[in-house]
């Protein structure tokens, strides 16, 4: 989490807010947002809200025991990245609050994102596939 707020702390002056996204991504936004001395937040994203079914059904959703979102910037805080279709969801729900996504940080990269919807994505380990399976 610590190394995770380094990759941000540069990104941005006015930034007061970390989201997390649920599951895994919570706990390392607890670590980030109390590094970068910012609020937190969290998003629970439409794959947590289903349990069988069509998916689209289901909209992701933050937390009302955090901070609010609207007219902060914020970063965006997650364990991993696959598709990067998650991240993507939830700097669109951030925009539709009225909240700005600076900069989003993930423990491992396995997409190779460097940004999403516009806004950069770093992470600590970028893991990439060799050759063919």
């Amino acid at each position: 989490g610590q190394a995770m707020a380094d990759l941000l702390s540069k990104q941005g002056e006015a930034v007061d807010l970390t989201v997390g996204i649920e599951k895994a991504g919570g706990p390392l936004a607890t670590v980030v947002a109390r590094e970068l001395d910012t609020d937190i937040a969290a998003y629970a994203p439409s794959k947590h809200q289903w349990e069988e079914g069509d998916i689209e059904e289901f909209d992701g959703s933050f937390s009302r025991n955090f901070a609010d979102i609207r007219d902060r910037e914020c970063y965006v805080v997650d364990d991993t990245v696959t598709s990067g279709t998650t991240m993507t969801e939830t700097v669109e729900a951030i925009r539709e609050e009225g909240g700005e996504p600076v900069a989003g940080v993930v423990l491992v990269d396995k997409q190779g994102l460097d940004a999403v919807d516009g806004v950069p994505v770093y992470s600590l380990i970028r893991a990439i596939r060799v050759g063919d399976a």
